[in-house]
C-alpha cells in the first residue's frame, strides 16, 4: 500500500504541485569572511552571503570545511566544535559514535549526504570513518529541518554537501600518527568545456588503537573481579576501512542542469575489543561489512515554466555483514582467557546477513511571486534484511534468526513561504509520515521464546511554523514551533546482530518543539568582526526512544520511555582581526527529565523528574587561532590553532534508582593543538597536531574510554585550476 501511494504522491509532485526552490534553504558556498566564525585555524561560516539564507527563518548554521583540509578531523571532529552539537564516541578510529544536537542524539538526528539519507548504507561508509577532505560544507539544522529532505528528525539534522565545482582539481593526502594509525585521501573532480563532468573520491583509515585504558581485572580462574582499577593496552581492537565514490554525468544541458550517476564501494574490519561496559573484553570477537551504493541525481531549473525546478535523487544500497563470535573463552584485559562451557565470547555467531536500502527523494518548488514560494517533497524508503547462511547460524538460531526484516516509510511535506519584506518572513508546512514494519515478535507466555513474523503499519501528521525578523540589519530573531515525529530506525526495530537487540513493536517518538535564537554580527573598519548568537530550546517528547545497557553481559536494547521534557540554552561568541586572529567559544546547558510519574503497570517511579541517563547536560568548546601570512616567501601561511572541550559530569544510572550510591562519568577537560605549514597558495601543506595534550581520561557512552594524548602529522598536495 506504501508503495502505491508513493508513486501517486510522485505523480502528484510532477504533474500538480509548486514548490518553493531548496536553495532557499541550504547554504551557498560563498564565503562572507566578516560574517564566518574562526575554529582551530579555520573558518565557519555563520551566514552565507546570499540574501535568502540571511533572511531565512530556519535555524541552520553551515560549516566551509575547505580551509579543514589541512587536519586529519574526521567529519564527526568537526561537528564536535559546532554550539550545540556533541558527539559521542565508544573508542578510537573508526569507533561508533552519536551525534546529539541540544539533547536530542542518535536517530533522533538525520544525517545526508548531498540530501541522500545514511540510513542503511552501512557501518563501512558513516560520518566516524569519512575525512574532512571529503566535503566541501556541512549544514546543520538545529531544530526544524525543511521540507526538502523529507526527513522524520525529532530533534535536527545533518546535510554533508561535496564539491560541486566545475573546475580541475586534484586533493592528495596521507597521515600517520599513535596507536600505528595511517590515513589516506585521494580527490579528482575535471569537467569537460562540452559539460561532461566526473568526480572521483577515496579514502582509508587503518589503526591498531592499542590506547591504554583503565579498568578492573577479571580472574580467569574464579570469574571474579578485583576491586582496583589497573592500566592495560587494548589488544584487540585494530580498525580499517577503504571507501571509493565515483560519480560521472552532465551539466548545464537545456533538459538537465544535473545529471550524475554515482557508486560508492565500501568496506570495513573491525576487532570488538569489549561490549558496552569497560570492564568485559574479547579477545577474538570481530564483525566485517562492505557496502554497494548505486547512485542518481537529476536537477533541472524552469522545469516547463519558470521558476519551476525540480529534483530526484535515488540511491540501491546493498550492505553485507559477517559477525565472528566462535570462541570457547572469557578474556581479561591481560590477555588471559578460561575455557567455556559454550562457544562464543558474548553469542555465539559465525552469521552472514544482507541489508537492501532505497531511497526516492523527489522535490518540485515553485516561486510564485517575490513574495510567495511553495515547495512539495517526497520521501520513500524501504529496508530489508534477512540471513544468509543457515548452516552457520545453526548452533545457535531460533525460528526468527531466519525471518525476514522489512521497514518501509513514506514522508510528504508540503511548505508555504511568505515573504512580505527584507526584513522578515514566515513559513508554514506539512508532513504526511506513513510506515510498515515486519518481522519476528516473541508472543510465548512462559519462559521460552516462540517468535511469530507480525506485520504493523503506523500513519500520522505533523505540522510547524518559522519565522525571523531584522531587528537591524545585524540583529536577528528567530522563532519557530513543530509538532514533529520520528519513526524508529532499522537498528532499534532489529537491532544490529552484534551487541544490540531490536524490538519491531516500538512505538514512534513524538514531540512538541519550540526554539527561540537571536544573533548578532558586525565589522568595524574591515578590521574587527564579531558575533554572537544565543538559543531557547523546549521539547516535550512523549514515546521517547531508549537505549539501555545491560550491565551483567554489555548488550543494549531499545524501549519506547514515555514523557521526557528538555529546557535548554546554547550560546557562542566569536571576535576576528582581520585574518589574523579570531577567538571564541560556545556552551550548552540542556535539562533533559523524565516525565513518566507511572510503569505500566501501575507503580509509582522513583525516578520521576530525575534526569535522563547517561547524558552529557553542560558542555562547551573555547578556540583561538593565529595566522602569519607570507612568511618566507609570498603565498605561505603558518597557523596555529588551539581548542579546548569540555564536559560536565553526569549521571550513568537513574539518581533516585542508586540510593545514595549513584555512579557517575567524571567531568572531562581536554586540549588539542594544531600548527599547520602551507606553501605556494596552499599547494603543498604539511600539519602536526597533539591531541588531548594533557593525556586526560576521556569517556563517553557507559564510561568507555577514548585515547590519551596523541600525535599526528599530515602531507597533502592540493591542485586547483578554475579556468574551466
Amino acid at each position: 500500500m506504501i508503495k502505491l501511494r508513493f508513486y501517486y504522491c510522485l505523480l502528484f509532485i510532477l504533474v500538480f504541485t509548486p514548490a518553493f526552490s531548496q536553495n532557499t534553504q541550504t547554504i551557498s558556498s560563498e564565503i562572507d569572511t566578516a560574517n564566518s566564525v574562526n575554529l582551530e585555524s579555520v573558518f565557519v561560516i555563520g551566514k552565507s552571503k546570499v540574501k535568502e539564507i540571511n533572511e531565512s527563518a530556519y535555524n541552520v548554521v553551515s560549516i566551509d570545511t575547505r580551509p579543514l583540509h589541512n587536519t586529519t578531523l574526521s567529519l564527526t571532529q568537526t561537528l564536535d566544535r559546532i554550539s550545540g552539537v556533541k558527539i559521542r564516541e565508544t573508542g578510537g578510529v573508526g569507533s561508533d559514535s552519536q551525534i546529539s544536537i541540544n539533547g536530542f542524539s542518535g536517530r533522533h538526528i538525520k544525517i545526508f549526504f548531498d540530501g541522500i539519507p545514511m540510513e542503511g548504507l552501512g557501518s563501512s561508509f558513516q560520518l566516524n570513518n569519512m575525512p574532512v577532505n571529503l566535503s566541501e560544507r556541512i549544514e546543520v539544522y538545529k531544530g526544524v529541518v525543511p521540507v526538502e529532505f523529507g526527513s522524520d528528525a525529532l530533534g535536527g539534522a545533518i546535510n554533508i554537501v561535496t564539491k560541486r565545482t566545475r573546475s580541475t582539481y586534484a586533493d592528495v593526502s596521507y597521515a600517520y600518527g599513535s596507536f600505528n594509525t595511517h590515513k589516506s585521501n585521494v580527490s579528482f573532480g575535471h569537467t569537460t568545456k562540452n559539460g561532461f563532468t566526473f568526480q572521483l573520491n577515496a579514502y582509508q583509515n587503518y589503526s591498531d588503537n592499542n590506547y591504554k585504558v583503565k579498568t578492573k581485572l577479571l580472574d580467569v580462574n574464579n570469574g571474579t573481579y578485583s576491586n582496583e582499577e589497573f592500566w592495560f593496552k587494548r589488544f584487540h581492537d585494530n580498525y580499517h576501512n577503504e571507501a571509493l565514490i565515483a560519480k560521472a554525468g552532465i551539466v548545464n544541458k537545456p533538459w538537465a542542469d544535473r545529471l550524475l550517476i554515482g557508486i560508492t564501494l565500501s568496506q570495513e574490519k573491525a576487532d570488538i575489543q569489549n561490549a558496552n561496559i569497560m570492564q568485559i573484553v574479547f579477545g577474538g570477537k570481530e564483525r566485517k561489512a562492505r557496502s554497494i551504493i548505486p547512485s542518481l541525481t537529476y536537477e533541472k531549473r524552469n522545469l516547463i515554466v519558470q521558476n519551476l525546478n525540480f529534483s530526484l535523487n535515488a540511491t540501491y544500497t546493498n550492505v553485507r555483514n559477517n559477525n565472528i563470535d566462535t570462541l570457547a573463552r572469557q578474556y581479561n584485559w591481560k590477555g588471559e582467557y578460561r575455557t567455556k562451557g559454550a562457544k562464543g565470547e558474548g553469542q555465539y555467531s559465525l552469521s552472514e546477513f544482507d541489508a537492501q536500502t532505497a531511497y526516492v527523494t523527489a522535490n518540485l518548488n515553485y516561486k510564485l511571486s517575490d513574495k510567495h514560494y511553495f515547495a512539495v517533497n517526497n520521501l520513500y524508503s524501504n529496508y530489508t534484511r534477512k540471513a544468509t547462511d543457515a548452516v552457520a547460524n545453526s548452533e545457535n538460531s531460533t525460528e526468527a534468526t531466519f525471518m525476514k526484516r522489512v521497514n518501509s516509510k513514506n514522508v510528504l511535506g508540503f511548505s508555504y513561504l511568505f515573504e512580505p519584506s527584507k526584513r522578515w518572513n514566515t513559513s508554514a508546512f506539512f508532513k504526511y509520515y506513513e510506515v510498515n514494519v515486519k518481522g519476528p515478535v516473541n508472543v510465548s507466555t512462559s519462559t521460552t521464546a516462540e517468535y511469530e513474523e507480525r506485520e504493523k503499519s503506523f500513519s500520522t501528521t505533523g505540522y510547524g511554523l518559522v519565522m525571523t525578523y531584522f531587528l537591524t540589519s545585524a540583529l536577528q530573531i528567530k522563532t519557530s514551533f513543530e509538532k514533529a515525529y520520528r519513526l524508529p530506525s532499522e537498528r532499534e526495530l532489529f537491532g544490529d546482530e552484534v551487541l544490540e537487540t531490536g524490538d519491531v513493536a516500538l512505538k514512534p517518538e513524538n514531540s512538541s518543539n519550540i526554539n527561540l535564537n537571536i544573533s548578532y554580527s558586525n565589522v568595524w573598519n574591515n578590521t574587527h568582526s564579531v558575533y554572537f548568537d544565543a538559543g531557547l530550546i523546549y521539547r516535550d517528547t512523549r514515546d521517547y526512544i531508549r537505549r539501555q545497557i545491560d550491565q551483567r553481559y554489555g548488550g543494549a536494547s531499545y524501549a519506547n520511555h514515555g514523557k521526557v521534557l528538555n529546557l535548554g540554552v546554547d550560546c557562542e561568541a566569536r571576535y576576528f582581526y582581520k585574518n589574523i586572529f579570531s577567538a571564541g567559544g560556545n556552551i550548552t546547558y540542556q535539562d533533559i527529565r523524565n516525565m513518566e510519574q507511572y510503569s505500566i503497570d501501575g507503580r509509582k517511579l522513583v525516578y520521576y523528574k530525575d534526569r535522563m541517563p547517561n547524558v552529557p547536560y553542560l558542555f562547551g568548546n573555547i578556540d583561538a587561532a593565529c595566522n602569519i601570512h607570507n612568511l618566507l616567501g609570498k603565498g605561505n601561511v603558518f597557523s596555529i590553532g588551539y581548542n579546548m572541550r569540555y564536559v560536565h559530569s553526569f549521571f550513568r544510572d537513574w539518581q533516585s534508582e542508586s540510593k545514595g550510591g549513584y555512579i557517575t562519568i567524571p567531568a572531562q577537560l581536554s586540549h588539542d593543538i594544531n600548527l599547520t605549514c602551507s606553501l605556494k597558495n596552499g599547494k603543498y601543506n604539511v600539519s602536526f597536531e597533539i591531541k588531548n595534550i594533557a593525556d586526560a581520561m576521556l569517556y563517553d557512552n557507559y564510561s568507555l574510554q577514548k585515547p590519551g594524548r596523541s600525535f599526528l602529522v599530515k602531507f597533502r598536495y592540493f591542485f586547483f585550476n578554475n579556468k574551466s
